[in-house]
């Protein structure tokens, strides 16, 4: 089962039901008057950083996920079969957002945008 741990316990949503992430480009490049090629400065690219969707069936459970959200701490992603989704974050660069799902009219959706850390 997914789950997003935090300071005081876990958030386990019924699915993450979306993932979106993208990594900066970190490397410069100058361009050089009478130089065909620019002169560029190699940087690593930088950590994800995107949107998570996570579906919940009650609406209780996302109400508490939201505010768990929206605590300032450091999250840890452990999803059960996507390995590569592993990642410890912080909710960063944008809303919170909550809303019913348009088509159960049952389950409850918290979109939160996240930012990768390392510690």
């Amino acid at each position: 089962m997914d789950s997003i741990t935090h300071s005081t316990g876990t958030i386990t949503p019924d699915i993450i039901d979306g993932y979106r992430g993208s990594r900066e480009a970190r490397t410069l490049t100058h361009t050089v008057l009478g130089k065909q090629s620019p002169d560029i400065t190699l940087r690593r690219a930088g950590l994800r950083s995107g949107r998570l969707s996570l579906v919940f069936g009650a609406e209780g459970d996302a109400r508490a996920a939201e505010e768990v959200l929206a605590l300032p701490q450091v999250l840890t992603l452990v999803p059960d079969d996507r390995t590569t989704l592993n990642m410890t974050f912080v909710v960063a660069g944008g809303s919170i957002d909550t809303t019913l799902d348009d088509v159960t009219r049952d389950a409850w959706i918290v979109d939160v945008p996240f930012q990768e850390v390392l510690l």
